[in-house]
């Protein structure tokens, strides 16, 4: 990348955490649905919730400590 200051381990690791949330987002729009069309469901919603927003924060520590 022109005008980078990132090093490659950093690089890597910010692709390495948005690849795993944009794996978890697409498999929550497309892949669990078409499976089980109720999902995320009343009992299953809470954990939903949980695992999103970690994934989010993982997702903004990762940019705030790498970027």
């Amino acid at each position: 990348m022109l005008g980078s200051e990132l090093s490659t381990g950093n690089e890597i690791a910010l692709i390495v955490v948005a690849a795993i949330f944009i794996a978890f987002a697409l498999a929550c729009s497309f892949l669990i649905p078409r499976y089980k069309p109720d999902f995320p469901g009343p009992t299953g919603l809470s954990v939903f919730v949980i695992v999103s927003v970690v994934m989010f924060g993982l997702m903004v520590a990762t940019v705030n400590f790498f970027g």
